[in-house]
């Protein structure tokens, strides 16, 4: 193999280079325009957005990619939730500490599930799913149980942060949810682009073949698992501010990974951008929907529009705009 060889390698991609620098302007101008030119509703619905965005595809930079079919990212989202709450209700820390310590709460539990989990090779695809749902099921009574956390009683967490910057509004923490759906896509896209997400993805397409061929699987997926965790973990504690008051039932809601779930399928998980395009489309039907007053149709056109896309676009929205855009390139090309 030539130096020029390893110097290439060792280049950045420029594509990537592009693609993250376009995703940090955009992340820019949300958090600077929606703000200063949107309601206080429309600042709202795009806080929804973004809070789905970063769930998704913090979601799909390991399931999707590994093909490890989690169904407990909602844990590492309420665990976020929780240990922002007890940051701010139990010490005098800034929101930037809190939000600090849910990232890292929720990637140390990932951390010790994934160390624990994938030492086994016989916990993968739905034994693997069905572990992250009973994790569920475990973290909902510990918090429940420890008054440090909640104790069952619920926690008012909007109080612990009246006077200061993230408490002065809405606009401050859709700008919050804006920087961290902004980390979350960067890291989506970094598994899109380097060595990091084809381990990943040979992993899910045959995951013996890589381990023969030098891959280190324990590894790449004990190690993505907690970044996709921690990812998950750093949106819950914008959410808290939101949310004003938690409580077990609703942080912990089954609905919330399988929701994530939904956009990722809806989007295409192919492609790094696909869940953030399925969030989208989900929550824009389910906030149209919820404009009249019927949550409960909003459920079932959601579950309709979902079949009617794996019949007709397996790939999701994302494939079938890819479609789209080379179109025009393949009939020159012809």
């Amino acid at each position: 193999m030539t130096a020029a060889t390893n110097a290439s390698r060792r280049r950045p991609d420029g594509r990537l280079l592009r693609n993250a620098a376009g995703i940090v302007a955009v992340a820019i101008l949300a958090a600077v325009l929606v703000p200063a030119l949107g309601t206080n509703y429309i600042v709202t619905f795009g806080f929804q957005f973004v809070v789905w965005m970063a769930l998704a595809l913090s979601w799909n930079v390991f399931s999707g990619n590994a093909g490890y079919p989690s169904f407990g990212h909602g844990v590492f989202f309420g665990v976020g939730i929780y240990a922002a709450a007890a940051v701010l209700r139990h010490t005098n820390a800034p929101f930037l500490v809190a939000a600090l310590v849910a990232g890292l709460a929720a990637g140390a539990l990932a951390l010790v599930v994934g160390l624990a989990v994938f030492a086994s090779p016989r916990f993968k695809g739905d034994l693997f799913g069905l572990v992250t749902l009973a994790l569920a099921f475990v973290v909902t009574t510990v918090v429940s149980n420890v008054a440090f956390l909640d104790g069952g009683a619920g926690v008012f967490v909007r109080d612990q942060v009246s006077g200061t910057w993230i408490g002065g509004g809405i606009k401050h923490v859709f700008v919050v949810g804006v920087g961290v759906a902004a980390i979350a896509a960067l890291v989506a896209l970094a598994t899109s682009r380097t060595r990091w997400g084809t381990a990943l993805r040979s992993i899910r397409d045959e995951e013996a073949v890589a381990e023969s061929l030098g891959v280190p699987t324990y590894r790449y997926k004990v190690l993505t698992f907690a970044v996709s965790g921690a990812l998950g973990g750093l949106i819950g504690a914008p959410q808290a501010i939101y949310l004003g008051y938690v409580e077990v039932g609703a942080v912990f809601a089954l609905s919330v990974p399988l929701y994530v779930i939904m956009m990722t399928i809806l989007g295409g998980s192919a492609r790094w951008w696909g869940p953030a395009v399925g969030a989208a489309a989900i929550v824009a039907i389910r906030e149209g929907l919820l404009g009249i007053g019927s949550p409960e149709l909003s459920q079932i056109v959601i579950g309709l529009f979902l079949v009617v896309v794996i019949a007709v676009l397996p790939q999701g929205i994302s494939g079938l705009l890819d479609r789209l855009r080379l179109r025009p390139r393949q009939e020159v090309a012809r």
